[in-house]
C-alpha cells in the first residue's frame, strides 16, 4: 500500500515501481491495488487506502491511518520523507494545489453509554463487571468484532507467524475462537527488495513480515503493546503521574514476562521520561505507526483500534499486572483457546528470529 504522486516531472522510479499518468501527474504504487477506471484502491477493512483522480485528487482510509504521509508543494507519498509531514488525523486532496484538513474530533472518546464502558451507545451489560473482567471483556469484543469484520472481505489465504509472543498467541485464540481457517509459517529473512529495503529503515515492523511472490494475508500482533497496555514507555507516562516509578515496579518483579525486554529496551528509555497527559499520550498511540501493506503482503492489524484506548484509564494494579505479566492478554487467551496457553514463551521475544531487533 505504497504510492508516490507527483506532478515534478524530474522525479525519477528508482524503486521500479507501478507506474500510471493522470493529466499533469505520474502515479507510482507497488503490487495488488485494484485499478478500475480512475481510482486505485488496497487494504483490508481497518487498513486501506484509496485514491481517486478526475479534476481533482482524493485520498482516503480508514480512520486510524496506518501508514504515514508526506508533502510538498509538487508530491506527496507515504515512503519518500517530504518536507511536511501529515498527523494520523490529517487527510490531502488536491484541487489546484494539496490542501490539508483534519478529521473533527478525532481523539475524542468513542461513543458509549452511560456507565461508559460500552463501545457503543447501547448498555451490554458490562457496568456491572469488575475491572479486570471489563478490561478483559473489552478487547475480547473490539479484537473479535474486527476479525469478524476482516473476515466478511478477505478472499486471500490467512497466514501466522509461527511463534509464540504474547500477541500473536492472543491473535490465534481469536481466530481459533472463530473457527478460522489458517497456516502457521516460519517468517524467513529473504533478500528486502528496494522498496521493503527502504521501509525497514525507520519502520522496524517491515524487518518482521515477510514478502510472497503471489497475495497472502498475515494475521499479526502488531499494536497489542501499544493499545493493550504492554507498551512499557506509554505505560509509564500514566504510572507516573499517578506517582508510581515503573523501573522500581520491574526491579520488584525480576521473573515477570516482560523484564528482560524491558531491562533491554525500556529501563533507560523510563529512567529519562518526562510524562505527558493521557491526552497526549492517546495522541501519541494513534501516531505509532509500525508496519502496513507491501506488494503481494497484505496485513490484519485487529489491534489497531481507538476503543481500545479506554483501556487506558484502569487502575494503577491492573496496568501493572499487564505491562509485566502480560495478565489481561492470558486472560483472553484462556478464555477463547486456552490450549494456547502452554506455548507461550516464558519471557517476552526472547525466541524472536535474531534479525527482528537489528
Amino acid at each position: 500500500m505504497n504510492f508516490l504522486i507527483t506532478n515534478d516531472h524530474s522525479y525519477q522510479n528508482d524503486l521500479s515501481l507501478n507506474e500510471i499518468y493522470h493529466k499533469d501527474f505520474k502515479i507510482l504504487f507497488d503490487d495488488h491495488w485494484i485499478h478500475k477506471n480512475n481510482s486505485l484502491v488496497k487494504g483490508l477493512t481497518n487498513n486501506y487506502c484509496s485514491i481517486k483522480f478526475g479534476d481533482t485528487i482524493e485520498l482516503s482510509h480508514n480512520e486510524i491511518r496506518d501508514f504515514p504521509l508526506w508533502y510538498n508543494d509538487s508530491t506527496v507519498s507515504n515512503f519518500t520523507k517530504l518536507k511536511n509531514y501529515v498527523p494520523v488525523d490529517g487527510t490531502l486532496n488536491f484541487d489546484q494545489k494539496w490542501h490539508l484538513s483534519y478529521q473533527n474530533n478525532f481523539y475524542d472518546k468513542s461513543k458509549s453509554c452511560g456507565c461508559g464502558r460500552s463501545t457503543t451507545d447501547r448498555c451490554i451489560g458490562w457496568h456491572s463487571y469488575d475491572e479486570e473482567p471489563f478490561a478483559v471483556a473489552l478487547i475480547k469484543k473490539i479484537l473479535i468484532d474486527n476479525t469478524k469484520a476482516f473476515l466478511k472481505e478477505n478472499k486471500l489465504d490467512i497466514l501466522v507467524p509461527n511463534n509464540n509472543g504474547l500477541d500473536t498467541l492472543t491473535v490465534r485464540s481469536v481466530l481459533d475462537y472463530l473457527k478460522v481457517d489458517y497456516q502457521l509459517f516460519d517468517i524467513q529473512k529473504l533478500d528486502y527488495i528496494n522498496l521493503q529495503a527502504k521501509l525497514q529503515k525507520d519502520y522496524y515492523g517491515f524487518n518482521q513480515i515477510q514478502e510472497f511472490s503471489s497475495p497472502k494475508c498475515i494475521a499479526t500482533g502488531f499494536y497489542g503493546d501499544e493499545y493493550i497496555l504492554r507498551n512499557p514507555f506509554y505505560v509509564q507516562h500514566i504510572l507516573k503521574n499517578r506517582g508510581i516509578d515503573l523501573v522500581q515496579v520491574f526491579d520488584a518483579k525480576p521473573d515477570c514476562y516482560m523484564k528482560n525486554f524491558f531491562d533491554l529496551v525500556y529501563k533507560e528509555k523510563c529512567n529519562q521520561l518526562t510524562s505527558v497527559s493521557v491526552d497526549k499520550l492517546t495522541q501519541m498511540i494513534c501516531n505509532d505507526i509500525q508496519v502496513w501493506h507491501i506488494n503481494n503482503t497484505m496485513l490484519f492489524t485487529p489491534f489497531k483500534d481507538k476503543r481500545l484506548l479506554k483501556l487506558l484509564e484502569c487502575s494503577n494494579s491492573v496496568i501493572v499486572n499487564q505491562v509485566t505479566d502480560g495478565k489481561l492478554s492470558k486472560m483472553v487467551i484462556e478464555h477463547l483457546n486456552k490450549d494456547l496457553l502452554p506455548l507461550l514463551d516464558t519471557s517476552k521475544n526472547s525466541n524472536d528470529p535474531h534479525w527482528f531487533w537489528q
